[in-house]
């Protein structure tokens, strides 16, 4: 039985152990993985630290020191161009990890802000690193979650159409909620379309316009910070 907005507005979190370094994916659910190496990881993890909206985890520029998991609500990483114009390069939901844009040069490039109210959970980065020698298994998750964050910057910047970048950015955040037993067609989307449309590229208006097209096909809804989608194989078939 899939959870409601009720439930994920009771408890809109990912349960300890439910971030994607402590999970595996089974029959597209994520299911906490139990071994030694899972509880090593929660010896170094600090838990649960609230946040309100637009308060920021770390800041472009800082020292990097920490990967983060987000436990609830939604967050972004934005990025300073040269003109002095914030670009957003990412959107975090509950499980996700951030932080790896600090990694290369020891330093964050970006800056992550809440985009709405929640918390997180900080996973020290060098301890990580010493479990990781020590467990081959913390490894190979550690580099799949990388891999596939080259994949998603890749498909952000494809040259899909505006309908399929909007499909395509609503379809990984369905999939996501789906894995944690939410319902894959009605989930929280607190994201405003002004970022929406700043992280994939797109006029503002044009975003406006697609979500208009979209409810007027009867494929999908954005109302009260939520996304219904009303038919799921029309939907689907928009990014074939």
């Amino acid at each position: 039985m899939f959870k409601t907005k009720s439930d994920f507005l009771s408890n809109p979190s990912s349960n300890c152990g439910d971030c994607e370094l402590c999970t595996k994916v089974v029959d597209n659910r994520r299911v906490r993985i139990n071994s030694i190496e899972i509880e090593a990881i929660e010896t170094i993890i600090d838990s649960h630290i609230m946040i309100e909206k637009n308060q920021t985890v770390f800041e472009a520029g800082a020292t990097f020191q920490n990967l983060y998991t987000v436990h609830s609500g939604m967050f972004k990483s934005v990025y300073l161009t040269q003109q002095g114009d914030e670009r957003i390069v990412d959107i975090f939901i509950p499980g996700q990890v951030m932080g790896f844009d600090g990694i290369h040069e020891g330093k964050y490039k970006t800056t992550i802000k809440a985009v709405s109210s929640g918390s997180y959970c900080v996973i020290p980065f060098y301890p990580l690193q010493e479990l990781a020698m020590k467990y081959k298994d913390i490894q190979n998750r550690v580099l799949k979650m990388m891999s596939e964050k080259i994949i998603q910057y890749e498909i952000a910047h494809s040259e899909y159409t505006a309908k399929q970048k909007l499909v395509s950015f609503v379809k990984d955040v369905s999939d996501l909620y789906y894995s944690r037993g939410f319902s894959a067609s009605q989930f929280p989307f607190q994201i405003s379309q002004r970022d929406l449309a700043n992280y994939l590229g797109l006029a503002e208006e044009t975003l406006s316009r697609t979500f208009t097209k979209l409810k007027k096909g009867n494929i999908l809804a954005l109302a009260e910070q939520q996304i219904t989608i009303f038919d799921m194989p029309k939907f689907l078939q928009i990014l074939e």
